[in-house]
């Protein structure tokens, strides 16, 4: 007798197409970045996935709300909510005359 295999995807799961990364403004975005959202005041999010079901063509974006420092809530939005936080880059030191 065979055994049964460990995972089978649902009829539900296979309408949502996950990507592990997004292309927004020329930036990307990629798994475990953190971002802002647009009308969320002072919270960071750390970002998931971008789903798009493919029946309706709706996209959003899959990610864990960041609270003092641990991800802890799982939240959705448009992607015209998402505002990107720039890294700094490296400061050049200052030389000394």
């Amino acid at each position: 007798m065979a055994r049964k295999p460990k995972y089978v995807m649902s009829e539900m799961a296979k309408k949502f197409h996950r990507e592990p990364s997004l292309l927004l403004d020329g930036f990307e975005i990629n798994y475990g970045d953190i971002f802002k959202v647009r009308g969320e005041h002072g919270a960071k999010f750390k970002f998931h996935s971008f789903v798009t079901n493919t029946e309706t063509g709706a996209q959003w974006v899959d990610c864990f709300e960041v609270m003092t420092g641990m991800p802890s809530v799982y939240r959705s939005f448009k992607t015209e909510r998402i505002k990107r936080i720039p890294n700094r880059g490296r400061r050049a030191k200052r030389v000394v005359n």
